[in-house]
């Protein structure tokens, strides 16, 4: 008698992968705990930790602002992204390197400095990240400093004023701990997942009765039970 195979054995069956996940749920944990574990090791002993401190001014055109005209404030809102270039420009960072005694190059100033020009204002925001939060901090008041006066004298501006001064970070900024070990849960549970998948689609084992019919699609006309007792009293004899 032919069998008919139309019902492959490692067809996937969502009650079969469940019933696995339950089965299996101890694995899921240890995958689970092992990824939290290794993020915090991770973030607490083989990142550096980073620091971000702040800091923004604001571009004036003229002392006397109250008859400034819209086409003015355009010009000025537009001319901000090229004040932000000339902050990364080695005409600024220089004398920032020199006031932090050399202790980072002018190369390595630009890898640290993010300006930020918010859409149609006259802002320019600053931000620095090292690994020291009290270099942060000098930096951005340097470059605050600095940028104020060789933008008034390089491109003509009548005053920029500082807005806020660098703050000292309390806490680094990298590694966020709190994200990497959500990230890690989600990694374990995704490992998991596929764990439990690829057990369900290489199971070809017939575990009972109706594994027979459904995969084999023969009849079952008895069930003969199995004694573990019974054949553990016979071998010993």
């Amino acid at each position: 008698m032919a069998l008919n195979n139309s019902a492959p054995k490692n067809a996937l069956n969502a009650k079969d992968i469940i019933l696995i996940a339950l089965q299996k749920w101890f694995l899921g944990v240890a995958i689970v705990f092992l990824c939290g574990i290794l993020s915090l090791i991770y973030s607490y002993f083989i990142v550096t930790p980073l620091f971000d401190s702040y800091g923004k001014i604001y571009i004036q055109n003229k002392e006397n602002e109250q008859n400034i005209t819209s086409g003015e404030i355009a010009i000025s809102t537009y001319l901000a992204k090229d004040y932000s270039n000339l902050i990364h420009d080695r005409a600024i960072l220089d004398d920032v390197a020199v006031a932090m005694q050399n202790k980072y190059s002018p190369s390595q100033l630009v890898s640290c400095i993010t300006v930020n020009t918010p859409d149609n204002t006259r802002f320019i925001e600053i931000m620095v990240r090292t690994p020291s939060a009290a270099d942060s901090q000098k930096i951005v008041n340097y470059l605050l400093e600095i940028s104020q006066e060789k933008i008034v004298e390089m491109l003509g501006i009548d005053r920029i004023t500082i807005i806020r001064n660098g703050d000292l970070p309390k806490a680094p900024s990298v590694p966020n701990v709190s994200r990497n070990l959500l990230y890690s849960i989600i990694l374990g549970l995704v490992i998991y997942g596929l764990f439990v998948l690829a057990i369900a689609f290489f199971d070809d084992k017939i575990k009972d009765s109706n594994d027979v019919q459904k995969y084999l699609q023969l009849s079952v006309l008895a069930n003969i039970p199995y004694n573990q007792n019974k054949n553990a009293r016979s071998g010993k004899s």
